[in-house]
């Protein structure tokens, strides 16, 4: 056995799971779990980063034909009298931001009580980057070796596109 934390671990040519140092290959039944579930994660949230999952409006030939007669015909009404311009208010402005800091705030606070929630099965991979970990001698094979931060960064695209 050998405690190896994640700059201890490298893949090989044949991307095999090594410790640096011994250059022997090395094996962890949980982090290695966590790394393969970790490469679905991030390859999904590539793949779903510039999609859009919610349909939008479709637009109407009519409404576009109304609007444009509607726009032909305030052109040619004469303006006597200017509308009052809205009055600005400090207090207000400072209300509408409130309203909407706090309104975000619960959105905020929901989404990353997802992403805290789902985060958690990775606590393995994140165990082995802050201490480290025994490895044991094995063979297994990945295809990349996956950090806390990109996989924190597939987690948060995926709340933020699936929500």
């Amino acid at each position: 056995m050998e405690f190896l934390t994640s700059k201890d671990l490298s893949l090989n040519a044949a991307n095999y799971l090594i410790s640096s140092s011994s250059k022997k290959p090395v094996t962890h039944v949980e982090f290695v779990k966590q790394q393969q579930a970790a490469e679905y994660l991030v390859k999904l949230a590539e793949a779903i980063k510039d999609k859009t999952f919610t349909a939008s409006k479709v637009d109407s030939l009519a409404a576009i034909k109304a609007e444009v007669l509607r726009s032909i015909n305030e052109s040619t009404v004469v303006q006597y009298a200017t509308a009052p311009a809205e009055p600005t208010s400090a207090l207000l402005d400072e209300l509408v931001k409130y309203a909407t800091d706090f309104d975000s705030y619960h959105d905020t606070k929901v989404s990353v009580s997802k992403i805290n929630e789902f985060m958690n099965q990775f606590n393995k991979i994140n165990d082995v980057e802050q201490v480290g970990d025994y490895f044991s001698e094995g063979l297994v094979k990945l295809n990349k070796i996956y950090t806390i931060e990109e996989i924190l960064a597939a987690v948060k695209i995926q709340v933020e596109k699936l929500a």
